[in-house]
């Protein structure tokens, strides 16, 4: 171990497990945030919150979660996710292979994220996040901790496709479809569809053949919270 590892090793926040809880190899637990770690090198060390799984999850190999984060029971994160400090995670969500969730992210139950999500983000129960949701980084010029930006919000049963990217402090409503690909820098409405830059469809008016069975799903059923 080299003196850099030696000198963070005793930074790491305790780890909480749950019962029947399955960890893979070379993963990495309780990692503490990055101010910590300048505390330490000035002499200055403090007691890092502590990561908690719920019961039953399982960690595939390579898994990286922050100190302060909890996983709700029945999660599963694949292979080489990160999941960042301060993050709220429901019960039997999905963290797909190389997901990259950054700090004080909450996310709901049985959501499912394969993509990027920027630090504050919430999503909603259910929903499934393939893409990037990212901030504006309007004001790089004042450094990388001087600004706080607003994050996306994706309310619960709605969905970001793959290769879509969801900018700034906006709403994506529920039971909402943001295609493949599609840039969503506004506000989407419950139940629309979002293609391209900004095209919102209401569900109602889709014609799209592959998106019929969904769009069934959600209005044949009661709303859900």
């Amino acid at each position: 171990m080299s003196s850099d590892s030696a000198a963070t090793a005793d930074l790491y926040g305790q780890v909480h497990l749950g019962e029947s809880v399955v960890i893979g190899e070379q993963c990495v637990l309780g990692y503490p945030k990055e101010s910590r770690i300048r505390d330490a090198q000035r002499g200055q060390r403090s007691a890092g919150a502590p990561a908690t799984l719920g019961d039953r999850c399982l960690l595939f190999n390579q898994v990286i979660v922050h100190e302060g984060t909890t996983l709700g029971a029945d999660c599963v994160v694949e292979d080489r996710a990160r999941i960042g400090y301060g993050c709220v995670i429901g019960d039997r969500a999905r963290v797909v292979h190389g997901a990259y969730i950054c700090d004080r992210v909450h996310i709901g139950e049985d959501a499912c994220i394969a993509g990027f999500v920027c630090d504050a983000t919430r999503i909603g129960a259910r929903s499934t996040v393939m893409g990037d949701l990212v901030h504006e980084y309007a004001r790089p010029d004042l450094g990388w901790w001087g600004v706080d930006e607003q994050p996306p919000v994706i309310e619960h049963d709605s969905v970001v496709g793959f290769g879509a990217r969801v900018v700034g402090g906006v709403r994506v409503g529920p039971r909402s479809y943001v295609a493949a690909g599609a840039i969503v820098t506004r506000n989407v409405p419950a139940e629309h569809v979002v293609t391209g830059t900004n095209v919102q469809t209401p569900i109602g008016e889709w014609t799209g053949a592959r998106l019929g069975a969904l769009i069934k799903h959600w209005t044949t059923r009661p709303p859900s919270q």
